[in-house]
């Protein structure tokens, strides 16, 4: 059995127990996160393979789209899937993880695990994992929140076009820096941002919820639809009953410093413009 090391947004996890093949998976998809050295871990995540598939949900034929099933109680947190079961405990903070499986069907078992410990761990050091598309421009982070269909990949693609910078058109996280924000990009996302990569932290510049219409333009909302937006875009952790006032007292700080806005926009890259006007560049920032 091996182990490794993974560390991203400040944080280090640490797989213990993977056989040679979950080893290969996982290596080969982290691969540029991957640390070498022995330092001690943020989070131990004890990987356990038991090959009787009758002990787990069962695989379905072809390809399919599935729920995690997800049970918080006050001391750990459950989690259940096709082919695994893990078990998170709340203090100390540790992982065990049980799976029949060693293929593909690992990796997507390994993955819906890692981003769950992942949102717990970093809200547990003051930051908020969101449903997010995210990219900057070299000198401005900007960071769109939403459920699906949102607009979220979209955006993605339009700033694509533009060669801006995406970290992610599913999860990133936000926490105070400073008497600011900042930007921790992920590992995790859909079509945009997929293949993972060092990334330093990110000032926030804009905090947006997204509007898809026939023209671009950016405007205000109420602080209560600010934090209903802001609090339902945070997976997992909004469903914590044990932390739910926690994330809204969290959500309400955010946008008292840091105004949530409203991105209406097109499918086309007209919206860029709208926002370089609404958060001009710092005067201190070098042009690109």
């Amino acid at each position: 059995m091996s182990a490794l090391s993974i560390e991203f947004a400040g944080s280090r996890y640490r797989f213990a127990g993977l056989n040679p093949e979950q080893d290969g998976l996982v290596r080969s998809r982290f691969q540029p996160l991957l640390r070498r050295d022995e330092a001690k871990p943020d989070v131990r995540i004890d990987i356990h393979f038991n090959p009787n598939s009758a002990a787990f949900m069962r695989r379905p034929l072809g390809a399919v789209e599935y729920p995690v099933a997800v049970v918080h109680g006050d001391e750990s947190i459950a989690v259940a899937g096709i082919g695994f079961t893990a078990n998170v405990d709340r203090n100390p903070f540790r992982v065990q993880m049980q799976t029949c499986q060693s293929d593909e069907w690992f990796s997507a078992a390994f993955e819906n695990v890692f981003r769950i410990v992942a949102c717990y761990r970093l809200f547990g050091e003051g930051a908020l994992v969101m449903h997010s598309a995210a990219f900057n421009d070299g000198a401005r982070g900007f960071l769109f929140c939403g459920r699906s269909g949102a607009g979220k990949t979209t955006i993605c693609g339009l700033a694509d076009e533009l060669e801006l910078e995406i970290l992610s058109d599913e999860l990133n996280a936000i926490r105070p820096a400073g008497g600011s924000f900042e930007l921790l990009a992920m590992p995790f996302a859909g079509e945009f941002g997929g293949a993972p990569r060092r990334h330093p932290p990110y000032p926030v510049t804009g905090l947006l919820g997204l509007s898809q219409g026939s023209a671009p333009s950016v405007s205000l909302c109420s602080k209560a639809e600010a934090v209903s937006r802001i609090v339902a875009s945070c997976p997992y952790v909004n469903a914590d009953p044990w932390l739910v006032d926690r994330l809204t007292s969290r959500a309400e700080e955010l946008v008292e410093c840091l105004p949530l806005r409203v991105l209406t926009f097109a499918k086309d890259t007209r919206f860029w413009s709208v926002l370089d006007n609404e958060y001009p560049e710092p005067a201190t920032a070098v042009s690109r």
